[in-house]
């Protein structure tokens, strides 16, 4: 799987989420602009609106305008208990983390 591949996007981000939220913390805006800078914007922003319609992430809403559509941070961004859920269930997100753990055996600073 590529690092810009839709579930490994997904499963960094709400891993980031979670971590953040056992130790009583809130991504800041900054460090989501900065995570979102290496995709394509539309990209991201499709990324970001869909974890929130499947209620895997809250604080972030949909914005529809003339030429397209785009998201809004409206509050802390942080994962839910069914993004939680997803996270550790979910076999499509068991196939990136164990991807992930290979190539960091592999490639060693991965």
């Amino acid at each position: 799987m590529a690092k810009d591949d839709y579930f490994v996007i997904m499963y960094m981000l709400l891993k980031r989420l979670y971590s953040l939220l056992k130790n009583g913390k809130v991504i800041s805006e900054e460090e989501l602009n900065e995570l979102g800078s290496q995709y394509n914007q539309q990209y991201w922003n499709y990324i970001l609106l869909n974890l929130t319609e499947n209620e895997y992430i809250t604080g972030v809403t949909p914005i529809k305008a003339w030429g397209g559509s785009g998201m809004k941070i409206i509050g802390d961004v942080q994962i839910t208990p069914k993004g939680i859920e997803y996270l550790f269930s979910n076999s499509m997100m068991e196939r990136v983390k164990n991807t992930l753990k290979d190539i960091k055996g592999i490639i060693p600073g991965a």
